[in-house]
């Protein structure tokens, strides 16, 4: 019998066909037999150890953000002696520009659901000697604490509070760079008067450095009034929460109280009522 051409057209895609399903069923296998032992040689270079806690425990979690211990112990003392400034002439000049430079916002209009709202405004302390001839009142003057109310700011951020950041929103707070190398707010914006209260960095030795503000960040920092203190107490303690408000909600931070617990409305309460028992203690000695 005579094979035509269509014959053997279809005997050779019979062929090829035939080949292609051969090829592919021996690639498949050899890649089984690849694959098996590449599991097998990964998994005889582990440790024989079962009780590895590495292989069989569960997951570890580092927790590495923690908070940081604010302790008003830890706070410079206020009576302490002022560190003699020991940087060369030039940079005792840019810190004292930075330390009288004038702020953006006069006024801290707060809209805050903790507590009355308050300004901090020169006005609010009643002094006929306020002004900018009024003399800076130096820490040293002031008597020893015997109580001290403090608001500590804890940022966020992991990263912390970025230190131009942080130098502006209390400049404009009308806080001014001084003595012991920290933060005070006086009687004036201008930093003239009585000291009303001061901010430390929480992170020891509590001191800032001007000259690496660039490149300084800290995760908290703490406010704090000493009393006895300023002669407007309450006053100065309304100015003081303000500003610790200003910074929290300006630079995502969050307020604290001594006990490093929440700050509310009810914990700002009781700090005015602890002045108000201060002030009433003071008033029976003297009688």
């Amino acid at each position: 019998m005579e094979i035509g051409l269509r014959e053997w057209l279809i005997v050779i895609g019979i062929i090829v066909i035939a080949g292609i399903l051969f090829d592919g069923w021996r690639r498949m296998r050899g890649g089984k037999g690849k694959l098996k032992f590449r599991l097998d040689r990964n998994l005889s270079n582990l440790p024989d150890d079962d009780g590895s806690a590495e292989l069989l425990g569960p997951p570890r979690v580092l927790d590495t953000h923690k908070e940081p211990q604010l302790d008003e112990h830890d706070l410079p003392s206020m009576s302490a002696p002022v560190r003699e400034a020991r940087e060369p002439s030039s940079k005792r000049g840019k810190r004292a520009s930075a330390a009288v430079a004038e702020p953006h916002q006069g006024d801290l209009n707060l809209d805050v659901d903790e507590g009355p709202s308050f300004s901090s405004r020169d006005d609010d302390f009643p002094d006929e000697n306020l002004g900018k001839n009024a003399p800076r009142q130096s820490v040293n003057d002031q008597p020893a604490a015997e109580e001290v109310l403090v608001i500590s700011v804890i940022c966020r951020d992991a990263a912390g509070f970025k230190g131009p950041a942080l130098l502006q929103n209390i400049l404009e707070s009308g806080l001014r760079f001084g003595e012991m190398d920290i933060f005070h707010r006086h009687e004036s914006m201008a930093g003239n008067g009585e000291v009303l209260f001061s901010m430390a960095n929480a992170v020891k030795p509590g001191t800032f450095d001007l000259d690496d503000i660039d490149l300084f960040s800290t995760p908290a920092v703490s406010f704090f009034l000493g009393l006895p203190g300023p002669r407007h107490p309450k006053q100065a303690f309304d100015v003081m929460v303000a500003a610790a408000r200003k910074l929290s909600q300006e630079l995502n931070g969050e307020l604290k109280d001594d006990q490093r617990s929440v700050l509310t409305a009810q914990t700002i309460e009781h700090y005015r009522q602890r002045i108000v028992e201060f002030e009433r203690r003071a008033l029976t000695q003297k009688r």
